[in-house]
């Protein structure tokens, strides 16, 4: 070998580990958000988009996204669950949380009035900081209502409905 050919292999096979690195190193996590208002709209965002990849960046714990300590066939699971919980066709924010104290751990709580099919659930979310922003780790699956069921009448009082009793819990 001529020493141009050498210098071609060896940047040959640098390219090639550099390759292997970047892929076995696995997806790389984005950026929190900045506000716990910027993660549920996000994660909400990310339901409406049907996107499990964008909701798993955006759910978790202290730890970080939950794709990256949780197994990938679970993680759909639970992901999937929650889409089909809080599928909507739009949402409000009901209260900003960001001039209350925070709760424990810097855990931060979040009302959210979702708009679906003529119903109109206030679904409670939890948030908790993690590298400088926020994850969305915990919902209230059964305030949301039963996907499958219409909505209670509107003349019917706030206690004459219950939530389905068999909603999973999901925190993280």
């Amino acid at each position: 070998m001529t020493p141009a050919q050498t210098q071609g292999f060896r940047a040959a096979a640098l390219a090639a580990f550099a390759l292997l690195l970047v892929a076995c190193a696995g997806p790389q996590s984005v950026a929190a958000p900045a506000s716990p208002e910027a993660a549920v709209r996000g994660f909400l965002n990310a339901v409406k988009a049907n996107s499990l990849p964008a909701m798993s960046e955006l759910w978790g714990s202290a730890r970080g996204p939950a794709r990256s300590y949780m197994k990938r066939d679970e993680l759909d699971q639970r992901l999937t669950v929650i889409r089909t919980y809080l599928t909507h066709e739009s949402f409000e924010m009901l209260e900003s949380q960001g001039v209350l104290p925070p709760g424990p751990d810097g855990r931060r709580s979040l009302q959210v009035r979702l708009t679906r099919n003529g119903c109109t659930p206030v679904v409670p979310f939890t948030v908790v900081p993690y590298g400088g922003g926020w994850l969305v780790s915990d919902i209230d699956l059964s305030a949301a209502g039963n996907p499958q069921r219409s909505c209670p009448p509107q003349d019917a009082g706030d206690g004459d409905w219950e939530p389905s009793p068999t909603v999973p819990a999901f925190t993280r």
